[in-house]
């Protein structure tokens, strides 16, 4: 079956719902989540996904399968309701589909982003196709430069050996400008943004990243950034950015240790996100409105900060953990982890108690495909990105709490009976007590909107008193923070980072 998206039924009580309080990184993962969701329901019977055609299209299949593997999703396990998957139906069209060098090394690194093995996809040897296509002569793959680059890429996701002249031939039909033109010409102004963008990932991943071709070319695509951080397919006046262009751009980047992300970039990834129709689609411009399939399955990789090639479906929160430590409008950083809370996770981070709640940020924020959600995680929660029917967005913390209880429970979490004490109220929803210290911290910090009810009593355990919550968990350290009614919450972000570590 396809992968649902998760849908929650929230409590908001406490918590208003977010307006303008977006920026920089929320908005990238919050266009990665919906590009990805849409894209979800563009997949017919047959396993694939429609060229311009309307049928199913091998080439935009492939892209769609990277889309799908760089956002976090197993291709293999994605299919339409009732029909199959888009590896089976790559594998069924491998047979012709693989007759050009181009058409084999996009079906190998689609084979290599879902776990499959090149050398025997759909009973093809994709790698030999490759190979034998090579033209001692030219010293190219195939004659069109894109393809080749292509080529070379796959060939490097599945660690084959290229020969030195293979390299020297897409240097050599470098221009003047720094560019590379699709064609391999070399005129003036024939080069152009997206073929740059794919020789740069394909000399990178080659181990050629700091070749000063390589250079000259991001210079290039410098050159065709517009004011408003997107890219252009070629210099013009004024420059006009596109989704494509502007994804192929960021992949490069990314390829060569550049931070796209950055002011020196013009945060290059929030022009990406900016492409995005309230559909989740990405359009291909401004002055081209319409969702735009071959513009989203481009821009997911980008999003998702995925260079080619995709060597097996990408661990989100792992890409999430790796510090920026870059200072951006709307948000705060924290030198201490590298990491910035931005938007709505900000505000809602300060508004419920902020560091000594909460701890430090340990991820950026991002999508989380198993979730179908934004998400964001510090040092003791999860800050989750909920959107409410009415289209506004609010922010919860995740289930932690419920997440770690224990496979068997034992007896501070069996229902319980009200307590007679002042101090303690009851929870019909979950039959479980709190009271004194736990009861004023809950009330103080956010209450039922922020931790959920208990989901057990207070008792002893690894040497504390404890309580659980939907959200948290409860420690009691008597006369450290009077301040704080002497609670804290459990490291349960760190701990489920960890685990996945």
């Amino acid at each position: 079956m396809r992968r649902v998206l998760a849908l929650f039924v929230v409590l908001v009580l406490a918590l208003a719902p977010v307006a303008g309080v977006s920026a920089h990184q929320l908005d990238t993962a919050r266009a990665l989540a919906g590009a990805t969701a849409w894209l979800l329901t563009k997949q017919l019977p047959d396993g694939g996904f429609a060229g311009f055609s309307g049928a199913s299209d091998p080439g935009m299949t492939v892209d769609a399968v990277l889309a799908l593997a760089a956002a976090g999703l197993d291709p293999a396990s994605v299919q339409a309701e009732g029909g199959q998957t888009a590896i089976a139906y790559l594998e069924a069209v491998a047979a012709d589909y693989s007759e050009t060098a181009g058409g084999a090394a996009k079906l190998a690194l689609a084979a290599v982003a879902s776990g499959r093995d090149p050398r025997a996809f759909g009973g093809i040897d994709l790698v030999a196709r490759i190979e034998q296509a090579y033209d001692p002569a030219s010293g190219l793959y195939d004659q069109q430069l894109f393809s080749n680059a292509y080529a070379l890429l796959a060939l490097a996701a599945v660690g084959a050996s290229v020969p030195e002249a293979a390299i020297e031939a897409v240097l050599a039909r470098q221009a003047s400008d720094g560019s590379w033109a699709w064609d391999g010409s070399t005129e003036p102004g024939a080069g152009d943004s997206n073929t740059t963008a794919l020789v740069v990932q394909a000399l990178a991943a080659l181990g050629h990243a700091d070749d000063p071709a390589v250079t000259r070319a991001i210079e290039y695509l410098r050159s065709v950034q517009a004011p408003d951080g997107s890219f252009a397919y070629q210099p013009a006046e004024p420059l006009t950015g596109d989704a494509n262009s502007t994804a192929l751009a960021v992949q490069a980047l990314l390829a060569v240790g550049e931070e796209p992300q950055s002011p020196a970039w013009r945060f290059a990834l929030d022009a990406l996100a900016r492409f995005a129709n309230p559909s989740g689609a990405l359009r291909w411009r401004d002055d081209a409105p319409d969702d735009n399939l071959f513009a989203t399955v481009q821009a997911i990789p980008a999003l998702a900060r995925q260079p080619f090639p995709l060597r097996g479906v990408v661990e989100p929160r792992a890409v999430a953990r790796q510090p920026l430590a870059i200072e951006e409008t709307g948000c705060r950083l924290f030198p201490e982890t590298g990491h910035s809370l931005c938007g709505a996770f900000l505000e809602t981070w300060q508004r419920l108690g902020g560091l000594p709640n909460f701890g430090y940020p340990l991820t950026r924020a991002y999508y989380d495909p198993d979730l179908g959600l934004v998400v964001q995680y510090t040092e003791r929660a999860r800050f989750e990105l909920h959107r409410l029917p009415d289209g506004s967005e609010i922010v919860l913390l995740g289930q932690l709490g419920a997440e770690r209880l224990p496979v068997e429970p034992s007896q501070p979490f069996a229902p319980a009976e009200p307590r007679p004490a002042s101090d303690c109220v009851y929870f019909p929803e979950t039959q479980h007590n709190l009271c004194a210290g736990f009861r004023a911290y809950w009330e103080r910090f956010g209450g039922l909107a922020a931790f959920g009810y208990p989901l057990s009593e207070e008792f002893v355990e690894d040497g504390m008193v404890v309580q659980y919550f939907e959200r948290a968990r409860f420690e009691w350290h008597p006369g450290v923070w009077p301040e704080r009614f002497d609670v804290l919450l459990t490291r349960l972000g760190a701990e489920a980072i960890e685990a996945t570590s």
